[in-house]
């Protein structure tokens, strides 16, 4: 018998784990649990999960799990990031889409009762263009492919590639890393073209985001899409100016995600169960 915790959910999880194999015990105590099961805001060390063989978390990133002390104490580490990826992609493209075209300035003039047609180059409303997509993993990779087939010219950034200045959007996809905080900080965000859209769907201590809303109030930057912060919760009725876009860290959230957890879930148990190679292991 194999003993399994989920360890805390994410605000927006409901439901509880389904179709795991009949060798498989729940409790309620991560100390106990064979198998510990995390969202991206429950911090884990080898203290935490003493009997732990795997510890999953539910997201694409990992930043949560401290996996080279849990490795170094046998416990095998692995990811969900299929479960929230599309989801994902459509929301930063979403942002993309809405801060590019000037959709916030549309619908203040439209709301104001202004059929504002013989003065449309006012708004400076754009094409996706040349986008840099940093961070090339499962959701990165899925954006950029997204962005192509929509005719947009992509620049993919690696981890210790430069990020490029000359791009018309800026979206983050990377992993949190112990050297990559802030890494489009205030001094990256003054030397990127004006006009330029930043969006940030990945992990929030990835942007200087009280840097980028203050270039966007300054004229700086075109446009920032933001649904992760440093922070959280964050307070959002201070993002007022309508070139910006903020979300309360729900980007990934859609109606099959319980259903995706509990999929990826037993398909890692019965992997370890079986012996077999855990599924998107890290």
């Amino acid at each position: 018998m194999l003993t399994l915790c989920r360890w805390g959910k994410a605000d927006y999880e409901t439901g509880a784990l389904i179709g795991l194999p009949d060798a498989v015990n729940l409790v309620d105590d991560p100390r106990a649990a064979d198998v510990v099961v995390v969202p991206s805001t429950q911090r884990v060390t080898p203290s935490d999960v003493p009997r732990a063989r795997l510890v999953i978390t539910t997201t694409s990133g990992f930043d949560n799990l401290d996996v080279p002390s849990l490795r170094a104490a046998g416990v095998r580490c692995a990811r969900l990031p299929l479960v929230r990826r599309d989801a994902v992609v459509e929301t930063a493209l979403g942002m993309m889409l809405a801060l590019t075209r000037r959709f916030g300035a549309f619908s203040e003039t439209a709301r104001a009762g202004v059929w504002d047609r013989k003065r449309l180059d006012r708004y400076d409303a754009r094409l996706l263009g040349r986008v840099g997509v940093v961070g090339m993993g499962v959701i990165g990779t899925k954006m950029a492919e997204v962005l192509r087939v929509l005719g947009a010219e992509v620049v993919e950034v690696r981890d210790g590639q430069a990020i490029p200045r000359d791009v018309e959007v800026l979206t983050l996809h990377a992993s949190l890393t112990r050297t990559n905080h802030q890494l489009v900080d205030a001094r990256m965000i003054a030397s990127l073209r004006p006009g330029c859209v930043v969006v940030n769907t990945a992990r929030g201590k990835l942007l200087d985001v009280d840097a980028a809303y203050a270039a966007v109030v300054a004229g700086h930057l075109g446009g920032l899409g933001v649904d992760v912060f440093p922070a959280e919760p964050a307070a959002l009725a201070s993002f007022t100016d309508p070139r910006v876009i903020v979300t309360p860290h729900a980007a990934g959230w859609h109606p099959g995600m319980s259903a995706g957890i509990s999929d990826g879930v037993a398909a890692a148990v019965r992997a370890l169960l079986a012996g077999e190679a855990i599924p998107w292991a890290v």
